[in-house]
């Protein structure tokens, strides 16, 4: 529900900002790109020479791999959905722009771990065999709505057949990880579930730097 509210109050203030910039040009600009949101449409609203409007939408799909490090299997899995509602500023009257926003994201960051049961591991102060842990699972949580700023270029509402190269580098400030540990064994060993807490802290720790995530695009844009 609160996701849903956050949704329409974007989607809402984007509303405004195309309103505020229909006076200025009836012109519309489409674009398609590709980059580490995935796959990515946007449309966009001049509001006079020196500014646009902007909403856009991408998926970058679930994927999964399998691997092995040391006496651990791991299971990745990835997937990111996201809206967003942006302002660019053409301070030269042309294709480059700076832009700053804020984007709404679903994710599912998930990995499966399985340690070798004959092995021992340190789970926060305490040491396990591998056979006493079971199957872990960690799952990473960022914020829901995360603000964005960046610079990027698109010629379309400038170019004489209105086909323009368009892409964008910036950062998107989703926060830290939330980290979440659990095991198959956490009910049964006693003091796994406290020591599975005390790791899920130190993991923070070390991927607070995780709160920015980079965000590269490129593609095609056209305007009409």
């Amino acid at each position: 529900m609160l996701r849903s509210a956050r949704f329409t109050s974007l989607i809402f203030c984007f509303a405004l900002l195309v309103g505020l910039a229909a006076p200025a040009s009836a012109e519309v600009a489409l674009s398609g790109q590709i980059g580490t949101l995935g796959l990515q449409g946007q449309v966009s609203f001049p509001m006079g020479k020196h500014f646009a409007a902007r909403l856009g939408a991408s998926a970058l799909p679930s994927w999964s791999i399998s691997t092995d490090v040391a006496d651990l299997n791991f299971d990745y899995s990835m997937a990111l959905y996201t809206a967003g509602a942006f302002l660019d500023w053409h301070p030269m009257a042309g294709g480059f722009r700076i832009t700053g926003g804020v984007i709404l994201n679903n994710h599912d960051i998930n990995a499966d771990v399985t340690p070798a049961p004959d092995r021992d591991y340190k789970i926060g102060n305490t040491t396990y065999p591998g056979y006493a842990i079971g199957k872990l699972n960690s799952k990473a949580d960022f914020n829901t709505l995360a603000p964005y700023l960046g610079v990027g270029y698109n010629g379309a509402f400038y170019a004489q057949d209105r086909l323009s190269f368009t892409c964008d580098v910036g950062v998107m400030f989703w926060g830290a990880p939330d980290i979440t540990l659990s095991s198959s064994m956490s009910k049964i060993v006693p003091g796994l579930e406290q020591s599975l807490k005390q790791e899920e802290k130190e993991i923070e720790d070390n991927l607070s730097y995780l709160q920015y995530y980079p965000v590269a695009s490129m593609g095609v844009s056209w305007a009409f």
